[in-house]
């Protein structure tokens, strides 16, 4: 039976929930296109520009963004396209793997990002009307929403270095680069430590980010 049965939703809490969040889904929609009116940015846009800014620099691959926004490939093209016609991004090949395009902000694209400082905001009020155990409580169940789909292969969760297995801190102090990922084998600043990994995968998947302050 689908969700969208009432009667199911009268004897499943699953379902209910499952319900709710498709109906947070429309909501999201609607919310993202209210808050770039203005800017001549179509949501979906406005999602790659900021996902552009908070990546790190090296992994921010044309495939990468198809997989942040949950879009074909060719979609992800067709975005790119028109942000590159509005002058807001580049794209380069990768210095490491000449097959993998990378994508860059612009001078413009950065003054747009600015302007997209609030962007999520609204549903972050919203959620100002529970306390901090609702709130807590509230985390430990998307968490563990999330990272079962993301097992799945049918989300990405990008974070920042701190918390994830592959990361190791402070290994070159001294130096530029004093960070390390195991993964990719690589030294990192403490600049693109703090950026967005795609790759992020935390020891103990637990809320929706481990290493947060309770």
């Amino acid at each position: 039976m689908t969700v969208f049965d009432p009667e199911l939703r009268q004897r499943s809490r699953a379902a209910r929930i499952a319900m709710a969040l498709l109906r947070l889904s429309h909501a999201v929609k609607a919310i993202s296109s209210d808050e770039v009116k203005g800017l001549g940015l179509t949501p979906m846009q406005a999602q790659a520009l900021l996902w552009i800014r908070y990546t790190k620099p090296f992994l921010a691959s044309v495939g990468r963004l198809a997989q942040a926004l949950g879009v074909t490939h060719v979609t992800t093209i067709g975005i790119i396209d028109a942000l590159e016609r509005a002058g807001l991004v580049t794209r380069q090949v990768s210095p490491i793997d000449r097959r993998v395009t990378l994508l860059r902000l612009t001078p413009a694209g950065e003054q747009v990002v600015e302007r997209l400082d609030a962007f999520g905001h609204t549903l972050e009020e919203a959620l100002t009307r529970l306390d901090e155990q609702e709130l807590a409580a509230l985390e430990r169940g998307l968490g563990a929403v999330v990272w079962s789909l993301r097992s799945n292969g049918l989300l990405q969760v990008a974070e920042a270095c701190r918390g994830c297995v592959y990361f190791r801190e402070n290994v070159a102090p001294g130096t530029d680069e004093p960070h390390r990922c195991t993964l990719i084998e690589r030294f990192l600043s403490e600049q693109e430590a703090r950026l967005a990994c795609p790759d992020y995968a935390p020891e103990h998947p637990q809320g929706l980010l481990p290493i947060a302050a309770e």
